[in-house]
């Protein structure tokens, strides 16, 4: 099958590269010039495993292209991804401009029947607003689907290839099909529905993830209240098949491009329906929260070193971790941000290190000093203070860590470590709800 991907962002390119993949012949269509041309040589703009090997190679099978042009792509193609930003207004609502004007290009340049797929996150209610603009530029007939996606950055590739469910939400047989087929080669719960019912299957999914995380917050604040381990709390928890583990860890709060945006979205959503969602307010507040809680417990184990209530003029603090999750270089709305700004203003000096992340990290953080190693970011620090989880954070030479501190101390916001083993080995260790 022919088709066309609007939007070479992270949801877009990872659809483009495997339907690619799979055997399709796809084209990737994207405003931005310099963006495409860097595509076009096989350059992808962010991190994500696995997807360069995926573009290089059907870039060279040509089955994978990218381009600037509406009218080079949409005519040729059976169905046409839209997989393009909706990110936060001031308000919490969602912005659609890019999403209408994907729409409005995407018409004028029909050829034949088309499926018009909604991949982008859209807020519920503007189906007929959607139709509207497309019918208002089209000449040709078209259909309408929405078809969530559910990738979790550093996974992509495995998620979009066997994700736990496909949701294909469109009132209409032909468009039902022609999706299915398209997705045979995929695994994954079939889950038809209408239009609507699918775009809420996603924010629904989004908004219980970030619950998950925030009560997570909720039970380690209790737990260092009432001296007990939120570890093996929430293990046990989690050990409930009715609830799971995933999602269900405590640290500094969730971040990235979409569980933030969503709950907020959702929020703004739910008001314009005349429904107050108090439990995501709650959800978010305490997510909002989370990081001065974090601050305070990085000045209260400086104060107990020094004896004394401090501010942190003079010091200088290793933060290990930028993006914000491991495994990718995405610094939006990573909890880093405000972890660092907050410490930067509170008078601490900050030399930071992440695997993958300080090349954007740079363009958000100008006044952080950035360390090639983890050794060099260390060194000659009052304090190491971990923000995001990389694995390889948790197998650090501790002795080393040591002799390279100024001061034997680790803020740990990710509980990468065993805090009765830190402890052993002569450092004061602070980690969430323990």
């Amino acid at each position: 099958m022919t088709i066309t991907v609007i939007g070479a962002g992270y949801v877009g390119l990872v659809t483009a590269a495997v339907f690619a993949e799979l055997g399709n012949k796809v084209y990737c269509v994207d405003v931005i010039k310099d963006k495409i041309d860097e595509l076009k040589r096989g350059e992808v703009p962010f991190f994500e495993p696995m997807l360069s090997d995926y573009i290089k190679k059907n870039l060279k099978e040509k089955r994978l292209f990218f381009t600037t042009s509406y009218s080079e792509s949409v005519p040729k193609s059976k169905t046409v991804f839209i997989c393009v930003g909706t990110p936060p207004k001031t308000n919490g609502e969602a912005d659609l401009s890019f999403l209408f004007s994907a729409l409005r290009q995407t018409a004028k340049n029909l050829s034949g029947y088309t499926l018009i797929t909604i991949k982008s996150t859209i807020p519920i209610g503007y189906e007929d607003d959607l139709e509207e603009t497309v019918r208002k530029y089209a000449k040709e007939k078209f259909e309408f689907a929405a078809s969530p996606e559910f990738l979790r950055e550093g996974t992509a590739i495995a998620d979009t290839l066997h994700p736990d469910r496909i949701v294909i939400g469109s009132s209409s047989k032909k468009a039902q099909k022609m999706l299915l087929e398209l997705h045979a080669p995929i695994s994954g719960e079939r889950i038809i529905t209408d239009m609507r019912s699918a775009q809420l299957i996603k924010y629904a999914s989004n908004a219980l993830l970030a619950t998950k995380v925030s009560f997570a917050n909720s039970i380690a604040i209790l737990c260092e209240k009432m001296n007990a381990n939120v570890t093996k709390v929430l293990a046990g928890v989690g050990a409930d098949r009715r609830i799971g583990h995933p999602f269900l860890y405590p640290g500094v709060g969730y971040g990235g491009s979409c569980l933030p945006k969503d709950v907020l979205a959702f929020i703004a959503q739910s008001t314009r329906f005349d429904y107050d969602f108090e439990l995501l307010r709650a959800v978010d507040s305490i997510n909002n929260d989370q990081i001065e809680r974090f601050i305070n417990k990085i000045r209260e184990a400086l104060e107990a070193k020094e004896g004394k209530r401090i501010n942190l003029d003079g010091f200088s603090l290793a933060i290990l971790g930028l993006a914000f999750k491991p495994n990718t270089d995405d610094m939006r709305d990573a909890p880093s941000i405000k972890i660092i700004n907050r410490l930067i203003d509170l008078g601490a000096k900050i030399t930071a290190h992440d695997p993958r992340a300080m090349v954007n990290a740079k363009k958000i953080l100008p006044h952080v000093t950035y360390a090639t190693d983890i050794s060099k970011a260390i060194q000659g620090k009052d304090a190491l203070v971990i923000v995001t989880e990389w694995p390889q954070f948790a197998q650090l030479d501790l002795k080393q860590v040591k002799k390279l501190l100024k001061k034997p101390i680790i803020i740990d916001g990710r509980n990468l470590f065993n805090a009765q083993k830190i402890k052993e080995a002569g450092f004061k260790y602070v980690g969430i709800g323990q």
